[in-house]
């Protein structure tokens, strides 16, 4: 506050576990031995004219969520399984319904139960173009397309007009998520500000990650949107701004300046 910052996204909850008193994911070993992070955090908060936004790590369940719920997620297949077959079990399938009923039931818990600035999005996008490749994804994928892919999961890459389908698949599980918490939040709470910490470029992030931030502003989805432009390279950092003004439109854009990516002494010269 002396230095003028005016708000703050504290990151307390993940896919796998919340710090704060929670009946829709499990406490996190923080809060149980300090107590409601949220709670203590609004408190301070309120004693310096701050004003609190609940960070929220969606689809990854982290390493600190309890091995039980963890076990429980992959035993009823909503954990995510690349293109190799592999499994990625800390990560929750975007495309599995129950998955997004906890995502957004997760968020709509914070803005219900403690009196926040806002929610923030982050990881909201799958992890990268190798996942997810469950059963159930391709279940879900057939019953869109209203045919069956015969070579799974070769065929959304080999075929040009089912990867385009595959694609857009990918991303509207990710939009309907977005949609859906935005919609509910804003009737419960009106005021309450909705973020999202996104990929530095749209247009590989929509396709790789199926990151369609684009169009979330374009929707009023957000009420500003953290483009992740971490880089020292001063000229890069106002190139990315720049395209991102343009495809943020009229949402604010407040870009992650990657501190920990600058040299060390260029860090201190700055911040002098």
């Amino acid at each position: 506050a002396d230095n003028g910052f005016t708000d703050l996204v504290a990151n307390m909850c993940w896919a796998g576990n919340a710090s704060y008193d929670s009946s829709v994911l499990p406490v996190s070993p923080e809060a149980t031995e300090r107590g409601d992070q949220v709670k203590q955090c609004l408190a301070a908060c309120r004693k310096h004219g701050i004003r609190l936004h609940v960070w929220r790590v969606c689809w990854n369940m982290g390493w600190t969520a309890p091995k039980g719920f963890m076990d429980k997620m992959k035993r009823e297949g909503r954990t995510q399984v690349n293109f190799d077959g592999t499994t990625r079990d800390n990560w929750l399938c975007p495309s599995d319904p129950d998955n997004h009923k906890l995502e957004i039931a997760a968020m709509a818990e914070i803005a219900k139960n403690y009196d926040v600035a806002g929610i923030h999005f982050d990881y909201i996008r799958y992890p990268g173009s190798t996942s997810c490749f469950c059963k159930g994804c391709r279940e879900r994928f057939e019953r869109v397309i209203k045919t069956k892919v015969r070579k799974w999961p070769q065929g959304v890459r080999s075929d040009a007009d089912l990867a385009k389908k595959w694609l857009e698949f990918r991303r509207q599980n990710i939009n309907e998520v977005v949609a859906a918490v935005s919609t509910s939040l804003r009737a419960a709470k009106p005021g309450l500000s909705i973020s999202a910490a996104v990929f530095s470029d749209w247009e590989v992030a929509k396709d790789d990650v199926g990151q369609d931030w684009k169009l979330w502003c374009e929707a009023g989805y957000l009420d500003f949107v953290c483009p992740m432009d971490y880089t020292a390279n001063s000229r890069e950092f106002q190139g990315m701004v720049t395209k991102q003004l343009g495809l943020a439109g009229k949402t604010p854009c407040y870009p992650g300046i990657g501190l920990s990516l600058w040299p060390a002494s260029d860090r201190m010269s700055r911040l002098i």
